[in-house]
């Protein structure tokens, strides 16, 4: 008995189809070795949020927490949280997704929310940090560049 035969008894006893299963399973585990990024608009917004904040927190004076703090507080920070957290929704006319601003995504949180969402975008960020660090706090060119190019290619 190999050691997939369990699964594949068990397998048959349910409803599942095959490509159904198959495509959980890919989801779930990549082949090893192989990362793929898909760019797509809302993967590029992601990023460039992420280099946003980091790029702020980085060239700001004080312990990270303060720094996050007197920034979330700022009227600079509501403007570029509605540039970079945009409504999705497609265009029943043209029939092509488009993309809307909204506040109530930005005042439906509290200050602590925010603030954790910026401190775990700070982070989880460590190439980031790195690239900043070696471009003395500028925001590093080339890693915008590969995303702007997928931008407009996309």
């Amino acid at each position: 008995m190999s050691k997939w035969d369990r699964l594949i008894e068990y397998l048959k006893t349910t409803s599942a189809k095959p490509d159904a299963v198959l495509a959980s399973v890919k989801a779930m585990w990549p082949v090893k070795g192989k990362k793929e990024i898909k760019y797509t608009d809302s993967y590029i917004i992601r990023k460039t949020w992420a280099y946003v904040v980091c790029h702020k927190i980085y060239n700001s004076k004080g312990k990270i927490d303060l720094r996050i703090r007197d920034w979330i507080l700022s009227e600079g920070y509501k403007i570029n949280f509605n540039s970079y957290h945009l409504i999705k929704k497609r265009n029943p006319k043209t029939k092509k997704t488009e993309y809307y601003g909204d506040e109530k995504g930005f005042s439906n949180k509290t200050n602590e929310q925010h603030y954790n969402a910026v401190k775990k975008v700070w982070n989880t960020n460590k190439k980031i940090r790195a690239e900043l660090d070696k471009t003395k706090g500028a925001m590093p060119g080339a890693s915008m560049a590969v995303l702007m190019n997928h931008l407009q290619t996309n």
